[in-house]
């Protein structure tokens, strides 16, 4: 085996209808027989699965009242339930090519029509929230994009630091692929993790994936669903402020809302966290804190969202969706059950890169001359 490695699975939808695909090259024996690609997606039941999975997983691994990273390891139960190769697959094989895999590993080299990367229903790109699975030479985990830095022709994503290290690769699912006897999925090596903090804990924890220059023009800035962001929230301090018990210990709860009214914010995220939708799902949560380096919110969250960008709705003006930053880490205790949870996050001011805007109206197609 290579040096640590990590894929990047984002799902690629064809622009229009399925197509079946053309000047194929066989890399190892399979069926004979035209393949027909469609967008890559996850039957809502094995997401549920997935889910209850993840958090027995988190539960099991972590003591309740603590944080822990939302990236979320996959065993070979849970990649048969997403339609993917085995474990000892995905560690051993690299897709320097679009290449479609079935789940019992025969492999074949596809050409694919114009493309453009799956984000959710209706919605396509490299952008923030798109689904990522790290694969590496001992472990396989699930996370989500964040916001894309960097200009045109050269963009760059980001995403939590705790899913790569500097040099790994990163591959995107292509599509999904049927025919009569078999079904696969496209897999395609597409960039590189040029800079990554690792895990170095809440408000320290971020990377940047490089794009390749084929790929540039799978990419938007613009989030799916929600638009923007246009600029970075930069404003700190504590929403509210609860005080529970007087000096001497007696109980006598008071609370105190901010002075700030700009920092009562309404966060918009849009992640690939298993068991909420059957892909990207678009949710908003209520802020808690802003601190120099660290935010958190309450709202609908769940494991595989880590690495997920979040956007402040009304932003340092009033008036502008801004970047929030990455969420990273999530609270544990029994709420993570109901898929409701409070989420601590790196803040978009630490990411060593120039955010690029997106548009405030979402769009659902990447296209020359957009942001």
């Amino acid at each position: 085996m290579s040096a640590q490695r990590l894929r990047v699975f984002l799902p690629l939808a064809l622009l229009g209808v399925a197509a079946a695909t053309t000047g194929a090259v066989a890399t190892t024996s399979a069926p004979a027989g035209a393949w027909r690609l469609s967008e890559y997606r996850v039957a809502q039941p094995a997401m549920d699965a997935l889910r209850t999975h993840f958090v027995d997983q988190l539960l099991r691994t972590n003591k309740q009242g603590t944080w822990a990273p939302m990236k979320m390891m996959l065993g070979d139960r849970d990649l048969k339930l997403m339609g993917l190769p085995s474990k000892r697959f995905l560690l051993g094989h690299r897709f320097s090519k679009p290449t479609l895999v079935t789940p019992d590993g025969h492999m074949q080299q596809v050409a694919l029509p114009t493309a453009a990367s799956f984000a959710g229903a209706g919605y396509f790109g490299i952008r923030p929230g798109a689904w990522l699975l790290t694969v590496t030479d001992n472990e396989i985990g699930w996370c989500s994009m964040a916001h894309v830095y960097g200009a045109p022709g050269s963009y760059s994503v980001s995403t939590a630091g705790h899913c790569g290290k500097t040099g790994d690769v990163g591959t995107v699912i292509a599509a999904a692929g049927n025919r009569a006897d078999a079904t696969g999925v496209v897999l395609l090596d597409f960039g590189k993790y040029t800079r990554s903090t690792g895990d170095a804990g809440i408000g320290k924890d971020w990377a940047l994936i490089g794009v390749d220059p084929a790929y540039q023009k799978l990419v938007t800035p613009t989030m799916a669903v929600w638009g923007g962001p246009r600029g970075i929230y930069t404003r700190t301090g504590d929403v509210a402020g609860a005080q529970l018990l007087t000096p001497k210990g007696a109980f006598s709860p008071k609370l105190s809302a901010s002075t700030d009214p700009l920092l009562v914010q309404q966060i918009v995220h849009y992640g690939h966290g298993a068991g909420i939708g059957a892909g990207g799902t678009p949710r908003s949560g209520v802020a808690i804190t802003w601190r120099p380096t660290y935010f958190a919110f309450f709202g609908a969250i769940t494991p595989g969202d880590s690495g997920s960008g979040s956007n402040a709705v009304t932003g340092d003006l009033a008036s502008t969706m801004e970047a929030a930053g990455i969420n990273t880490h999530i609270y544990v205790d029994a709420s993570l059950r109901t898929g409701l949870g409070v989420m601590a996050g790196t803040r978009a001011t630490q990411v060593a890169a120039a955010l690029a805007n997106g548009q405030l109206v979402s769009y659902p197609v990447p296209a020359p001359g957009l942001p």
